[in-house]
């Protein structure tokens, strides 16, 4: 019998011959089989026989992955030739699913409101989408691509017609061989790139590293680029099963409010809502109960005085802390507006703790705006010294995306005024409306003299703030907090985030 043949050779013929060849073998085994049946003893297999057999399922094994490959390829070149009625389809069908659903809850009379009436979960898929499954799945991805690519897909797809927006997706195919990662700056393969709402793209490693600090760090969750939200399904072919499974379970514990978790120091694991049971909450991990009022140990009864925790409350209205009106934690509040964001997504009133925009406090305190005002500036000088060190990569060489907003010259201050036709231009002093300078010489202790550069720039800054309710000039549009932190970490430059994860951010 002849050896068995390499699955690399078979991959070099035509599919009617290397079919052909495993065919053949198969034959011969059997053959084997036949005329060696019954002439040894019985529960004795010699080392011939041993050989043929183990032969017989390597061969069995490759017919079976040539079978699964020709019906993969199969399915995926009618998803991409019928891509367009395949989403029509299953619009239709969520619609539907979606329209009973809601006929069930109106017979039950629970209401139903607008975000879950126009709330779907359709996956559109889109032409970038289609190409990206055809190169993992199908065709394979080729670093030099060639005419003859097109050519064995299309052998695929047999006679099959093939629609006009993917033919037309086909004829810039070339140019999407490599894209650059917005985060790391680095050039990957076409189908390793994920594209976020900003229109913005990550590698896969970028991202999973992304997902996973929203996941450690609830300051930033959920994962965003530009303030705009990253859902898990429009990345899910480039994220691992363990971080989409993670990610499932840490947005089930983010979202809960008044969240318990386990009081054991080994354990500390989030309980479920659903293992709670009035006031006892019991741990999947480790089958322990506890208080959901006093998060100790479970107890019967009512629930002791817990006097640390009073002690804590004492301290903080002594200080004017606040606490948030969802998760219950303490809040100090250092620099910028009375409008907090908890990490737990609650907003509410620094001044009264009540939800925000249901009271009639201040939104800033003067002295508290003068702080944050000198953080944005310092963080600002910060980042012109990290553009000035060589090697480091520019901060709009992509795109046209900058990575500083410039700081935009409020209405009333600038730093010449224009002289009037035919007059000629004369030196003067910067003005700057009392109104503004005013707070900043008294926070600062100065008298009124001629302003320094910092104090025109800090004015502008204050008027800004107060006109935009705290909008963040300098918070970075595409490259992630936890990433520049470490980027400009390595050349020796500190970075402050905007949302620093020991506190609650004033957004």
């Amino acid at each position: 019998m002849a050896a068995c043949i390499a699955e690399s050779s078979l991959c070099t013929l035509d599919q009617q011959t290397a079919d052909l060849i495993l065919q053949l073998q198969l034959e011969d085994a059997e053959v084997y089989f036949s005329s060696t049946k019954g002439k040894g003893r019985e529960g004795e297999v010699s080392d011939e026989m041993l050989a043929f057999e183990l032969q017989r399922q390597e061969i069995e094994n490759m017919s079976l992955f040539r079978t699964d490959n020709r019906m993969a390829r199969s399915m995926g070149s009618a998803v991409v030739s019928d891509g367009e009625l395949l989403s029509d389809a299953w619009f239709l069908d969520d619609i539907a699913a979606r329209d009973r659903e809601i006929a069930h809850q109106l017979d039950r009379g629970i209401e139903t409101s607008d975000a879950e009436l126009l709330r779907g979960s359709t996956i559109i898929l889109d032409d970038e989408t289609l190409e990206k499954l055809r190169l993992l799945y199908v065709s394979g991805f080729d670093d030099s691509p060639s005419d003859d690519d097109d050519r064995d897909f299309q052998s695929v797809a047999g006679d099959q017609p093939e629609s006009s927006t993917w033919a037309a997706s086909r004829s810039g195919k070339l140019s999407t061989a490599s894209r650059r990662c917005e985060a790391c700056r680095e050039t990957v393969k076409f189908v390793d790139i994920a594209r976020l709402p900003c229109q913005h793209e990550y590698c896969r490693k970028c991202l999973a590293m992304l997902f996973e600090a929203s996941m450690t760090d609830e300051s930033l969750f959920p994962p965003r680029c530009c303030r705009q939200p990253i859902s898990v399904s429009s990345v899910r072919l480039f994220l691992d099963l363990e971080v989409v499974q993670e990610f499932a379970r840490k947005t089930t514990e983010f979202q809960t409010p008044n969240r318990t978790y386990c009081y054991s120091p080994t354990c500390s694991a989030f309980i479920h809502p659903r293992n709670i049971n009035g006031e006892m909450a019991c741990c999947d991990d480790c089958g322990l109960q506890t208080c959901t009022t006093c998060k100790a140990e479970g107890h019967n009864g009512d629930c002791p005085n817990d006097t640390a925790l009073q002690q804590v409350l004492e301290t903080a209205r002594e200080m004017g802390w606040q606490r948030c009106h969802s998760c219950w934690s303490l809040v100090e509040l250092e620099h910028g507006c009375n409008h907090m964001t908890c990490r737990c997504g609650a907003q509410f009133c620094y001044v009264c703790g009540q939800p925000w925009k249901n009271c009639a406090c201040e939104q800033w305190n003067e002295h508290r705006l003068y702080a944050r005002a000198n953080q944005i500036i310092d963080r600002q000088q910060e980042r012109r010294v990290a553009a000035q060190i060589p090697g480091l990569p520019a901060a709009n060489d992509y795109e046209g995306h900058a990575i500083e907003d410039p700081l935009p010259e409020p209405p009333g201050i600038t730093d010449q005024q224009p002289a009037g036709p035919g007059q000629p231009q004369e030196p003067h002093d910067d003005v700057v409306p009392e109104e503004v300078t005013q707070p900043i010489n008294e926070a600062i202790g100065v008298a009124d003299t001629p302003q320094t550069a910092r104090e025109r720039l800090l004015a502008r800054t204050m008027q800004n703030l107060r006109e935009n309710h705290e909008w963040d000039l300098i918070n970075a549009r595409s490259v992630p907090i936890f990433l520049k932190d470490t980027f400009l970490s390595a050349v020796g430059v500190t970075y402050r985030p905007a949302i620093d994860a020991d506190e609650i951010d004033c957004e």
